[in-house]
């Protein structure tokens, strides 16, 4: 019998110089062929785990690994990390650690030339790896010039280009468009079928995890929970409960009607399970569910319309000396009080949009006034006065020693009185919730933690505009949703917030208004409800609508359910409604 791609025989690992295991007793088995999917809070040790498969742990972090990991049935202690490279490619998922030769050409070319793999081959590797990921036409293009998602997009594509027998990916689309996912993935199962390659790919898709994983393994503070089939582990509601795993909208919607005591026929993990069982569940009363439609139409948003903050004027936007036209006569406002989304595909300029408002990048032609202060003219340290702003990396906005150091800073320049720095900082650090932290060493937090010590730090400052750059990038279901949370306090107070995500089910929830921005140029600029009707014309700047919302309108018009629900909550209530009128 072959052995297996992948073994763990009672596996525990800890990082240098700390005492504690984080991955814990852990025992696994991946067969040759298999797409395993890991899923877990932010801590659980999903990562960790992905970096045992090809030697990173332990050669060159270090630790103490106790047990045997088996690759292939090569024992990688044992092994080098250069000989289980052909065996395991890995997608981690900050893909600049993983990007350093100069041309995406070469980032691609870069394994198979050190395997020795022929020249003809590697063109050909490279042609088909960069056309799967979306990037033909960007091969003489710099790495540091493509956006967070193109990145991630090469990465996957070099890691691909090795042909590995086993290919890891850690989050490897938390960056990429929603279609982009689904492209992506596509692939992965592609891979899967046709060329025998077994995966092991940690997300938080929970949809995706449906439709194209063999089995899923759920981790805990480095112990396995539990390992089963999609279908046994969405379907264990308590899962979702208790260890926050982001099961599909569609299973989250059959939990709270089996709550309600109307549970479907089949337990929904797919788009088409829960259309079906919904339509099962109310068919026969039909004719009264189509009087009731007439009286209760789609809930609406109300957008404010103050003054407005933030205005953009036929923005255009020339990265040199690449001469990528990355903005092309944007113009838009944002009112007072608003709380809007910039969404599009990967590189179509929402975070150069971005960057324009905040004068980190001067338009190339143009205008952008913010707070009534044209961004041409004002120093960023002015404009931090009034504008908030948390990057896509949080890391790259901490430096001090504590958390309280931090949200001092600001502050403290300022010319704020001790007093006065000591209020702000309380006030902050009391809204983001991080009374716990406060005198911990910011890097040694958690990703989630990290985030909140950024957004602290600009809430101290007290601005009038909260901007967030992708702020639920690499969090988890509780993480990302205690970020917009803050967020949605901070709107509350009437306030504006403005955010760049791939995240559609989180612009459902929190954003009045989506900007869809395509090519760098504005595609649709409307109220969230009325973008994500129009799922063919938004398909074109790569954003999906969020699974309720398909699901709605998948449903036959008949039902007299709402077309365009945003939420698992608004979806529920209108399938009770029904069901009651129905009974």
């Amino acid at each position: 019998m072959p052995a297996p791609a992948i073994q763990l025989i009672d596996v525990s690992y800890r990082y240098p110089r700390t005492k504690r295991y984080v991955i814990s007793r852990l025992n696994l088995t991946v067969q040759k062929g298999e797409l395993m999917a890991v899923m877990g809070e932010n801590g659980a040790g999903k990562s960790t785990l992905c970096q045992l498969m090809n030697g990173i742990i332990p050669h060159s972090l270090g630790g103490k690994l106790k047990g045997k990991v088996l690759i292939d049935g090569i024992d990688t202690q044992e092994s080098t990390i250069a000989e289980l490279a052909t065996h395991v490619g890995i997608v981690l998922d900050d893909p600049e650690t993983q990007l350093f030769t100069t041309t995406v050409l070469s980032e691609v070319a870069f394994g198979p030339e050190n395997l020795g793999v022929p020249a003809q081959e590697i063109r050909e590797r490279i042609a088909w790896a960069l056309d799967i990921v979306g990037l033909t036409g960007f091969e003489d293009r710099s790495p540091t010039a493509l956006s967070g998602g193109q990145k991630q997009r090469l990465a996957i594509a070099a890691a691909l280009a090795m042909k590995p027998s086993i290919l890891v990916l850690d989050e490897a689309t938390s960056q990429l468009d929603p279609l982009g996912v689904v492209e992506v993935l596509r692939v992965v199962r592609e891979l899967n079928v046709k060329y025998g390659m077994s995966i092991l790919m940690a997300t938080d898709h929970g949809e995706e995890v449906a439709k194209i994983a063999d089995r899923a393994l759920v981790l805990h503070q480095g112990q396995l929970v539990t390992c089963g089939s999609p279908r046994e582990i969405f379907s264990d509601t308590g899962l979702f409960k208790k260890f926050m795993i982001r099961a599909p909208q569609v299973s989250q919607l059959g939990a709270r009607l089996a709550e309600a005591g109307k549970s479907l026929p089949v337990f929904p993990i797919s788009l088409e399970e829960a259309c079906g069982g919904i339509s099962q569940s109310i068919k026969n009363g039909i004719d009264h569910l189509e009087e009731a439609a007439e009286t209760s139409p789609a809930p609406t948003s109300s957008i404010s319309q103050k003054t407005p903050v933030i205005s953009v004027e036929n923005l255009n936007f020339i990265y040199q000396p690449q001469k990528v036209h990355a903005v092309r006569g944007v113009s838009f406002s944002i009112q007072e009080g608003e709380c809007v989304a910039l969404i599009g595909q990967n590189g179509s300029g929402k975070t150069t949009i971005l960057k324009n408002m905040l004068g980190l990048l001067i338009p190339s032609s143009g205008k952008v006034l913010v707070a009534g202060m044209d961004t041409h003219n004002i120093a960023v340290a002015e404009m931090a006065q009034h504008v908030g702003f948390v990057l896509q990396n949080p890391d790259q906005q901490l430096f001090a020693e504590t958390v309280e150091q931090e949200i001092a800073f600001g502050p403290h320049n300022l010319g704020l009185s001790k007093d006065a720095i000591q209020e702000r900082v309380e006030e902050a650090v009391e809204m983001v919730g991080l009374e716990s932290v406060r005198k911990e060493f910011p890097p040694a937090l958690s990703k989630g933690d990290r985030a909140k010590v950024v957004i602290a730090s600009a809430l101290a400052l007290r601005p009038e505009i909260l901007v967030l750059d992708e702020p639920t990038t690499g969090q988890d279901y509780k993480g990302c949703h205690q970020i917009m949370q803050i967020a949605r306090t901070f709107h509350q107070s009437g306030r504006t917030v403005v955010f760049v995500t791939h995240h559609m089910a989180l612009v459902a929830e929190y954003a009045q208004r989506a900007i869809v921005l395509c090519n760098g140029q504005i595609l649709l600029d409307d109220r969230t409800e009325r973008v994500f009707a129009q799922p063919e014309l938004v398909r074109q700047a790569h954003v999906i609508p969020p699974q309720i919302t398909e699901l709605g309108q998948a449903l036959p018009a008949s039902l007299g359910l709402p077309r365009t629900c945003l939420t698992v909550a608004q979806m529920a209530n209108a399938v009770l409604a029904r069901m009651t009128v129905a009974g």
